[in-house]
């Protein structure tokens, strides 16, 4: 990533642009189509998922192995530009944010996936990688348990929005069979969302950007990734039910009805 002056005075304009919109959540949470559907809108618009410092610092307990992929110096510079957006976002009247949830077990999956990179530093150095599907399927395990922060992600809200902007959004969550919700704070005006429901939520993205004709576009990510085989025999092997106490924390508790986590036990249960 490159950084210019001209460059992020350019952005700073983006960011104070009237009907700028900040899509500011946790990963792997389904936000791709709501981007893609902004930027087809000529909507301005910045996706974020944490506002101090390249997210798999935060996510993952092997940070040596993170800053294998980070030059420290693009790495300084966008901490640093990270910080200056913020005071931006924070001084501004009024902030659209568009946030959004997923299936805890669901999101923490396909995140640790995307960044199997990470992992294969140590698998390389144990050989692990080298070995049959078998072998290298057992160190993947090894390092989803041993190697994800699962506090990450449980709590995103309370690390990000809370602490950020000053929105504790489980206060304004008081019925779980909702599909969306609209916080206005101090300011600023917030769509949490389900991504479970997303493809049904076009009328409410509409309302709440203002825009009759908004159009929910597909964010055409390609399914077929290069660890498709891994993923799949990781999802037909690994015991889910290690995970269901994600459900107890008070995020999921909160914005997930009894009978929506019943049916996600269901769907990751052997």
């Amino acid at each position: 990533m490159k950084f210019s002056l001209a460059r992020q005075r350019a952005f700073d304009q983006t960011l104070n642009a009237p009907d700028f919109v900040l899509v500011y959540q946790m990963g792997k949470v389904g936000s791709s189509s709501i981007e893609a559907s902004l930027e087809h809108a000529n909507i301005p618009s910045w996706h974020i998922h944490t506002f101090d410092d390249n997210e798999e610092f935060q996510m993952y307990h092997n940070t040596d192995d993170v800053s294998c992929f980070f030059d420290w110096h693009i790495r300084a510079a966008y901490k640093l530009t990270l910080s200056h957006r913020k005071r931006i976002l924070q001084k501004r009247d009024h902030l659209k944010i568009i946030t959004l949830v997923r299936d805890p077990i669901a999101t923490v999956v396909s995140r640790f996936f995307q960044d199997l990179h990470i992992q294969f530093i140590a698998g390389k150095k144990n050989e692990a990688i080298h070995g049959d599907m078998d072998a290298t399927l057992r160190h993947l395990t090894d390092a989803f348990e041993t190697q994800m922060r699962l506090d990450y992600f449980t709590d995103w809200f309370d690390r990000e929005l809370k602490r950020q902007f000053d929105i504790d959004v489980l206060k304004h969550v008081q019925d779980p069979s909702q599909t969306y919700w609209r916080i206005e704070q101090g300011g600023c005006d917030v769509l949490l969302m389900k991504c479970e429901a997303i493809n049904q939520s076009t009328d409410v993205l509409g309302e709440f950007l203002e825009l009759p004709d908004f159009k929910l576009q597909s964010s055409n990510e390609a399914s077929n990734k290069w660890y498709s085989a891994l993923y799949q025999r990781f999802k037909e092997t690994y015991p889910f039910e290690r995970l269901f106490h994600l459900y107890d924390a008070p995020l999921y508790r909160t914005v997930y009805s009894e009978e929506e986590i019943t049916q996600f036990k269901k769907k990751w249960g052997q």
